[in-house]
């Protein structure tokens, strides 16, 4: 090997580094980006219950009922539940990790069987795609 060619080999190894560098660089970002919504959901969930037992504090004391109102509040809770569920999934899904259904034990997604309780998981013959985040994809939910 001449130095030109220790030159090209050690410039195209340090692309293929500066390109591992970037790639893991994303997917940190958009996992954080994805569980800063997941607390920003929480504080909501938080406020929502907070609500609700304001209204059934209410309607106790005044001795009236509004079912309308409370179901609407547990609806806008579970809606709420619902997305979080969402983002903990393409968290998972980022992270290569699959959640046993039975025990809740998160195992790598090549595992056939789960770590916890030794449950057969779902098995694919490939690894799921790998997901970015983007502000787009809240827009749609």
């Amino acid at each position: 090997m001449d130095l030109k060619d220790e030159l090209d080999f050690i410039t195209a190894k340090a692309k293929q580094l500066t390109d591992t560098g970037v790639r893991k660089a994303d997917e940190v970002l958009s996992i954080s980006k994805l569980k800063l919504r997941c607390v920003q959901l929480d504080a909501l969930i938080k406020a929502k219950y907070t609500e609700l037992g304001r209204t059934m504090y209410g309607m106790v004391k005044n001795d009236s009922s509004d079912a309308d109102r409370i179901a609407q509040a547990v609806m806008e809770i579970d809606h709420l539940y619902k997305k979080m569920a969402q983002y903990n999934a393409r968290i998972e899904m980022m992270r290569k990790i699959v959640t046993c259904p039975v025990c809740g034990t998160k195992n790598k997604f090549s595992n056939t069987y789960c770590t916890g309780c030794m449950h057969k998981l779902v098995s694919t013959d490939e690894e799921p795609e790998d997901y970015s985040y983007t502000p787009e994809n809240d827009e749609n939910e």
